[in-house]
C-alpha cells in the first residue's frame, strides 16, 4: 500500500511546508511577470478533515487546528491561514495552495503518479484553466524544465517511503538544475534519522553551493516512532525570504510545540 496523505494532511509538517510554500510563491509574485509552479509528488490535492483517515491519527489537532488568523500573528503565516480557511473544513494539498496564490497570468503543473489519487486531484482540481495535470513519476519531471515563463518553482515533496529517497532527489536535482539553473527549488524531507538528514542537508549545500538555505521545524514531541522534525531545502531563494520567513517559523515554533524542546532553525549558504 502506497503513502496516504488523508491520515496525515494539516499536521504540522503540513503547516510547516505549506506557510513557506505561500511565501515563495507570494515573494515570485512581487514582479508581474508570470511565474509557474511545478508540483513533482502532488497528492490528491485537497482532504476533508472530518474524514474517518484524519480522524484515526487526529495529526491535525496539533497542526492547523491550532491556528487562527489574527492581527498579532506574522503576516506570511496570516496568508497562509486566510488561504487555507478559504477550502473550508477541507485542506488543501500543495497543488490546490499553489493555485490559491496563482495570478491569472501564473500557472501550476501538478503530477501525480498513482492512479487512484491522481482521479481524486483531477476532481479536485475542478478543471481550472491555469493547471496542468500529468500523471507520471515526478521523478521524470525534469524533462518539463525549463517553464515557458522562466521564472517559478519547483516543490519536490516525496512520501519518502523508498530507502533511497535522499538519493532520488539529489539525483532528480541534478537533471532539473542542468536543464534549469536559475529556477527555484524546495525539496521537504523528514527528519526521522538527524544523520541521515544532515547528510542530505551537507549533499545540497556541496552540489549546490551558488544560493541556498535550510529550514526546519522540531515540534519537541517526545513520543517514540512519529515523525518529530522536518526541513524544507530551498535553493535560489528569492531575494530576502529566509529574513521574511523567520517570524513565521518562530511564532510555529511556539504555537505548535509539543515539547520544551520545540525549535525552528534556518541556515543559509552561498549568497544567500
Amino acid at each position: 500500500m502506497h503513502y496516504q496523505h488523508r491520515y496525515h494532511a494539516g499536521n504540522f509538517a503540513d503547516v510547516f511546508k505549506h506557510v513557506l510554500l505561500c511565501g515563495l510563491l507570494r515573494a515570485l509574485s512581487r514582479k508581474d511577470k508570470p511565474w509557474r509552479l511545478l508540483d513533482t509528488h502532488a497528492g490528491a490535492g485537497l482532504y476533508d478533515l472530518a474524514d474517518e483517515a484524519a480522524a484515526r491519527t487526529g495529526e491535525f489537532r496539533d497542526g492547523i487546528a491550532r491556528l487562527t488568523p489574527s492581527a498579532a500573528i506574522p503576516a506570511p503565516l496570516r496568508d497562509y491561514l486566510e488561504r487555507v480557511q478559504g477550502f473550508g473544513g477541507s485542506y488543501p494539498g500543495s497543488p490546490l495552495l499553489g493555485l490559491a496564490c496563482a495570478r491569472e497570468q501564473d500557472r501550476v503543473v501538478a503530477c501525480e503518479k498513482q492512479p487512484a489519487v491522481f482521479e481524486q486531484l483531477k476532481a479536485h482540481a475542478g478543471g481550472d484553466p491555469r493547471m496542468q495535470l500529468h500523471q507520471r513519476d515526478g521523478y521524470e519531471t525534469h524533462a518539463l524544465l525549463p517553464p515557458p515563463e522562466k521564472r517559478g518553482l519547483v516543490l519536490i515533496d516525496p512520501a519518502f517511503e523508498r530507502p533511497d529517497e535522499f538519493d532520488a532527489v539529489s539525483a532528480y536535482l541534478k537533471k532539473a538544475t542542468a536543464r534549469w539553473a536559475g529556477g527555484v527549488y524546495a525539496v521537504w524531507y523528514p527528519v526521522k534519522n538527524r544523520h541521515e538528514a544532515d547528510k542530505f542537508r551537507r549533499r545540497m549545500m556541496r552540489e549546490h553551493p551558488r544560493s541556498g538555505v535550510d529550514l526546519q521545524l522540531h515540534n519537541g514531541a517526545e513520543a517514540e516512532g512519529q515523525m518529530r522534525a522536518c526541513g524544507l531545502c530551498v535553493i535560489n531563494p528569492p531575494f530576502g525570504w529566509a529574513a521574511e520567513m523567520t517570524p513565521a517559523l518562530q511564532f510555529l515554533a511556539r504555537g505548535l510545540a509539543q515539547g520544551p524542546r520545540a525549535e525552528a532553525l534556518i541556515e543559509p549558504w552561498g549568497e544567500s
